[in-house]
């Protein structure tokens, strides 16, 4: 079983005050021999150096990512680190991280260091968490696959880092205090572990009711839906999709025919061709309907989503991460969501909140069968 603690922290500029403030938050003496840090945080502190010095006096390893906004059970904002550890006294938590990825080193890269973190092990994880840098070259839904390769199918929950703004430039993965930009992070947890996962987009209402079916595609390429060029389906329907416009507004729920739950994906660009470039997989067969992304849609969802977390009745810890996205779209009032965290979950779990550029959570097939699938728009958690 795990536990969870939380603690977070404002203190951008001194070292000293900031492990001291979450030293009064989480009682070390009351953590099991193994543990395992998460951590989300601004750029901020990675420019002070404070990560790195706050991680080097944690008794435990410590992964994680940059962030727009942080929360914990204590406070919200931007500038708030806010940091999960895990323990247990019958799971073992083991970390890695990959050297930097290429677009001809992805598979392999991923490989080495899950095989790494798996041989300090006594036997395969019940799960991984894992967190993505943003790469223009390499599509995070094919670094889950690969990583869904190496794992042999365990789910994989986690994101994509995001940065100060939806450029992306300060996006860096964190391991144990060094920032990453090109690297990905791990987290091997083994044992009896039996996580429940969440994931919740945009209401059924903003979904329109006609379903397109994928004729061409290569990986996440979308090049023909309906037997005809996507731009052309898109021009009859009145969707207006140009190159070097802002394209990402649009989300398209993904049916992948397995029985699992329409996945949202975005629409990242589209190439010369006027091939759309997307977040998640689009193969051939699959099929999927528009939606649309509002700000009532957006709090409608996260709610829906934190009720169905206390339903659940679990009290251990709960990591959460909604997409930056919906948190840019949420303007003014750009913390609605993690206000809505706090008055619903806040007292009742302990909780840690950042903010993904690409949710990763695994959904459930027909089968009941986790199947690890790359996110937009949505809001995501994970349960203990």
């Amino acid at each position: 079983m795990i536990r969870m603690f939380t603690a977070c922290t404002e203190e951008v500029d001194d070292a000293d005050s900031a492990v001291a403030e979450i030293l009064e938050q989480i009682d070390v003496s009351r953590l099991s021999a193994e543990s395992a840090g998460i951590l989300f945080c601004h750029y901020e502190f990675i420019e002070t150096d404070l990560i790195r010095e706050i991680c080097s006096r944690l008794p435990f390893e410590v992964i994680g990512m940059t962030s727009m906004a942080g929360a914990s059970d204590e406070r919200f904002g931007t500038f708030v680190l806010s940091l999960a550890v895990l323990t247990s006294d019958d799971v073992s938590f083991r970390t890695a991280v990959t050297v930097p990825l290429t677009a001809g080193n992805t598979a392999e890269a991923m490989t080495a260091a899950y095989n790494e973190a798996r041989a300090k092990l006594p036997g395969d994880p019940a799960m991984v968490i894992s967190f993505f840098p943003f790469l223009s070259d390499i599509s995070s839904a094919d670094i889950l696959k690969q990583l869904d390769i190496a794992c042999g199918g365990a789910p994989v929950w986690g994101s994509v880092a995001s940065g100060m703004d939806m450029s992306y430039d300060h996006a860096r993965t964190i391991h144990n205090g060094q920032d990453y930009e090109k690297n990905v992070t791990l987290l091997l947890l083994h044992g009896p572990v039996d996580p429940e996962f969440i994931v919740n987009s945009i209401p059924d209402r903003n979904i329109g009711y006609r379903r397109v079916v994928i004729t061409e595609s290569d990986g996440c390429v979308l090049k023909k839906v309906n037997d005809v060029p996507l731009m052309e389906y898109f021009d009859e329907t009145g969707i207006v999709m140009r190159i070097g416009q802002d394209n990402t507004t649009v989300p398209l729920m993904v049916d992948y025919g397995d029985g699992s739950k329409p996945v949202a994906v975005a629409i990242y660009g589209l190439t010369p061709e006027n091939w759309a470039v997307c977040g998640g997989e689009m193969p051939e067969g699959a099929s999927f309907f528009c939606g649309e992304i509002d700000m009532e849609g957006i709090v409608e969802s996260a709610e829906d989503a934190l009720k169905r977390i206390l339903d659940m009745n679990r009290k251990n810890g709960l990591l959460m991460l909604p997409c930056v996205t919906r948190y840019i779209m949420l303007t003014p009032d750009q913390e609605e969501e993690m206000k809505l965290t706090r008055k619903l979950i806040g007292g009742k779990i302990p909780y840690t909140l950042g903010l993904s550029g690409g949710e990763i959570c695994p959904v459930k097939d027909r089968n009941g069968k986790w199947q690890n699938r790359h996110h937009n728009f949505t809001f995501s958690a994970c349960l203990f």
